[in-house]
């Protein structure tokens, strides 16, 4: 890996760090390197399969968290028919989210047919992939020997301080094609020592 990863995530995952973003993350690599792409927006889920919002009690919270709260805020928005799209200075990204969201796919903003928080979620999460693959097209564009790996999905944040990622969509941009990138699923884990069975040689 060539030096740290560069950060460019916003409210709800999403991916507002442009063109300017991704020319600066890219001058941190050679320009014939390989990238990879890591971008999920997230939700909570308890252990009752409620979603929303979870006891993340190894952080010392004694409360429940709301996740995604951005996209909580946007679902409560709709459903109460208090939609607000106007852009709002002092709120930039969250004015950006809802508008963007609901351009890209269409999210109903109908209080008499509100989607819940996991149809804007996984709304939120195509948006993300659009997103994604425009700026790695035409970044390809301009350097024809880079090769890109891209994963899309939704970070779940369950009981207890556990984490999991769903992978919706795994790319590989090569010469301008972008092609599907299977998921070998029968790789056994590793331990901090090495392979759970080491062979002798």
């Amino acid at each position: 890996m060539w030096g740290q990863a560069f950060i460019c995530g916003s409210l709800g995952g999403m991916l507002f760090c442009g063109k300017t973003g991704f020319s600066a993350a890219h001058h941190h690599a050679p320009e014939a390197g390989y990238f990879v792409y890591y971008c999920f927006t997230h939700i909570a889920i308890d252990h009752e399969g409620s979603i929303g919002s979870v006891y993340r009690s190894r952080s010392g919270m004694k409360e429940k968290t709301t996740a995604c709260g951005a996209l909580a805020a946007f679902t409560a928005e709709i459903a109460s028919n208090k939609l607000n799209l106007n852009f709002d200075e002092d709120d930039i990204e969250m004015s950006m989210l809802k508008k963007h969201i609901i351009t890209q796919t269409g999210l109903s903003t109908d209080a008499t047919n509100a989607p819940d928080l996991f149809k804007v979620t996984m709304a939120a999460y195509k948006t993300i992939t659009m997103d994604l693959e425009r700026h790695v097209r035409s970044d390809s564009e301009k350097f024809k020997d880079r090769k890109y790996a891209l994963f899309t999905g939704v970070q779940i944040h369950g009981p207890n301080g556990t984490d999991y990622c769903w992978i919706g969509k795994a790319s590989l941009l090569r010469k301008g094609i972008l092609l599907p990138l299977v998921i070998a699923s029968d790789i056994e884990p590793l331990s901090s020592t090495g392979p759970s069975n080491p062979t002798s040689h």
